[in-house]
């Protein structure tokens, strides 16, 4: 006897509820938020939780030890702002924040891939360690907490939050913000994949090409004004 075995991986059987996802943001454009998949309110009654999954009211206050009712519904959640855009530099802020009631993250890991991760200049309030795990191409880098100041996560909820800023140094040859290249290719935190936004929603920056329809509706809009300019 024979038998044929085709084997497949899918993320979401994978991971059905994802322990951390990215959200996004620059300086010039609002939030492009993050979600980890369809968590069950479990509501309340007398301000005491009953039954898995996570609290709307005050965890904190009413004793409980679940997960925080939010949009996103993800126990970690860790935000990529691009701040500031120099000349021959550009600043990036990630904040990690913790909303899992059950978890006080102790010595707690962040490991980012992007491109501009080998020209990194300074980080201010974490520890950085650059990886090399394709010979001499860096652009994974590992961010972790600064003893006695935030290594560890003590707090969940929106409180609960650790946060520093990267200066990266630009490189002349291959360095753009566009088609998304200000942000990372993905995230893990304690070792597991984040969940982030689907590519198209990534935000665009000044010095990128703004989305098609942008462009069409400035272009009618000039036009528009040269036809109600009178002649001369």
């Amino acid at each position: 006897m024979t038998w044929t075995v085709m084997c497949t991986y899918s993320r979401q059987l994978a991971s059905r509820y994802p322990t951390c996802c990215v959200s996004f943001s620059s300086y010039n454009s609002t939030i492009v938020p993050c979600g980890c998949g369809p968590h069950k309110s479990t509501g309340s009654r007398g301000g005491k939780s009953h039954g898995d999954g996570c609290i709307a009211g005050d965890p904190k206050k009413d004793g409980a030890q679940l997960l925080q009712c939010t949009n996103h519904m993800c126990p970690i959640r860790v935000h990529w702002h691009v701040k500031l855009n120099y000349k021959d530099y550009w600043r990036a802020e990630i904040a990690v924040t913790n909303f899992n009631y059950r978890m006080n993250y102790t010595q707690w890991t962040l490991v980012a891939q992007h491109s501009n991760l080998n020209n990194v200049s300074e980080v201010f309030s974490f520890q950085y360690k650059p990886f090399f795990p394709y010979g001499n191409i860096n652009d994974t880098g590992m961010f972790y907490g600064l003893k006695l100041y935030n290594d560890q996560l003590m707090e969940p909820g929106p409180f609960g939050n650790v946060q520093s800023e990267v200066l990266m140094r630009k490189d002349d040859t291959t360095f753009t913000f566009s088609q998304g290249r200000a942000f990372p290719r993905k995230i893990y935190f304690n070792g597991n994949e984040c969940k982030m936004p689907p590519p198209e929603s990534y935000p665009y920056l000044l010095n990128s090409t703004p989305p098609r329809s942008s462009i069409v509706t400035a272009a009618s809009t000039c036009l528009m004004l040269l036809l109600l300019l009178p002649a001369s």
